[in-house]
């Protein structure tokens, strides 16, 4: 057999078959996390060889990437499998009614296993499967296989309770100073201290999902307002998309504030995607696990919200991760230096697997903890502090739990 990977977050690992290595198309797993009872990862199949894909990322190496960029990549992408693991012995007549997609036929779903209260489906879409392999002949024979495949995977995987991400973030509070899309000065005290609850929502004006639900987030914002709760975005790349991203909250009636981004505010949560929610009191302090990802129905930010504002009226405040439970024992300890062994706080990392990469910061010790599964891992400096020079070299990390060390140069 291949190579193993672990989804803590969604509740299972997968073991792949050797064939998977050396596949004509790319296998791209994309895992979409948990909530409200859901937990997702989608099976992209990217209809492009090695080769190609190698282009591709040569073509960007030293530049985000394009709009005109992603959508290349985009146009070559077909969905292999979803899969859905949902909680409380729900099954799919409740997963159709979430995803408002009650018209679909139940053959599209197969149960590929369970934990406890959670049942797993992997869920094909034969119409889109068509369209694909229409546009993408060649492919068509390995997509195939490969979703067939898949399928025995998941039958085989080991499920077990997903962990829930960001639960250690509860009670953390939340300090920034930046200015909103108009250009006027914002400090967060003064922000959360107007009501009892702000959702503040991380997007880009890159990112699909997160344009898709804006217009609702909207409306949720005009609904909660009288419930003395707001909505405020976080709009990652507005400093140098300021333009596109004002045009996006006029297109999508967006009456809430929208903000710049402020230093590393995005980056010190910890989080890996967009876009996420995360929901304060007036103290600033955040009050339930983030939403990582745009729920398949969005109405469950209305429960979310009135979860907390019922919590803020019977004086129940957040309570902090106990020392025992945030204690991260799974993972990697990347540490940062220079030349003289003092530590280097402020460095951006990346760290990659084959599929995935997380971002992270170095603390006042230098270091960035990666919480993870034991595994095959690279780590590159993404930015470094002022009075450093560039680094682009590529640290391997070791195959079991322990610490990298990098060294930066001064400038």
């Amino acid at each position: 057999m291949g190579k193993t990977e672990k989804h803590e977050n969604l509740g299972f690992n997968l073991t792949y078959p050797d064939t998977f290595e050396n596949t004509k198309g790319a296998l791209a797993p994309f895992p979409m996390g948990g909530n409200s009872g859901m937990y997702v990862m989608m099976f992209n199949y990217i209809a492009a060889t090695k080769e190609e894909l190698d282009d591709m990322e040569k073509k960007t190496a030293d530049h985000e990437p394009t709009q005109e960029e992603v959508m290349q990549v985009m146009t070559k992408m077909g969905i292999i499998l979803t899969v859905i693991g949902i909680d409380g012995n729900r099954g799919i007549k409740e997963i159709k009614q979430i995803m408002k997609k009650e018209s679909a036929s139940d053959d599209m779903f197969t149960e590929v296993g369970r934990c406890e209260d959670i049942t797993y489906y992997a869920i094909t879409d034969r119409d889109s499967e068509a369209k694909f392999m229409e546009k993408h002949p060649d492919f068509a024979e390995e997509f195939q296989t490969l979703q067939k495949t898949l399928i025995e995977v998941l039958k085989n995987a080991e499920y077990y309770p997903p962990h829930i991400p960001g639960v250690e973030l509860i009670g953390r509070s939340v300090h920034f100073e930046t200015t909103d899309t108009d250009g006027n000065p914002v400090k967060s005290e003064e922000l959360f201290a107007a009501h009892a609850v702000t959702m503040v929502n991380f997007w880009a004006t890159w990112c699909n999902p997160c344009k898709n639900e804006l217009e609702e987030l909207g409306n949720i914002h005009r609904r909660m307002l009288e419930k003395d709760a707001v909505i405020v975005g976080y709009c990652t790349d507005a400093d140098e998309k300021l333009a596109e991203c004002k045009a996006l909250m006029a297109e999508k009636n967006l009456t809430y504030t929208n903000l710049l981004p402020a230093g590393t505010l995005y980056d010190d949560f910890g989080f890996q995607g967009i876009p996420t929610s995360i929901f304060v009191n007036r103290e600033g302090k955040i009050m339930t696990y983030p939403v990582i990802g745009a729920p398949a129905d969005l109405s469950e930010y209305d429960k979310i919200f009135e979860k907390l504002l019922a919590q803020v009226a019977a004086g129940i405040e957040p309570v902090q991760a106990s020392e025992a439970a945030s204690v991260k024992k799974n993972g990697y300890r990347v540490v940062v230096t220079d030349s003289d062994g003092a530590p280097v706080p402020g460095a951006s990392l990346q760290f990659c697997s084959d599929t995935t990469c997380m971002m992270g910061r170095t603390d006042a010790e230098g270091a960035a903890f990666f919480e993870t599964t034991e595994g095959h891992y690279t780590v590159h400096v993404m930015k470094v502090p002022e009075g450093y020079l560039k680094n682009e070299e590529e640290y391997t990390v070791p195959e079991t739990y322990g610490d990298v060390n990098v060294t930066l140069k001064k400038a």
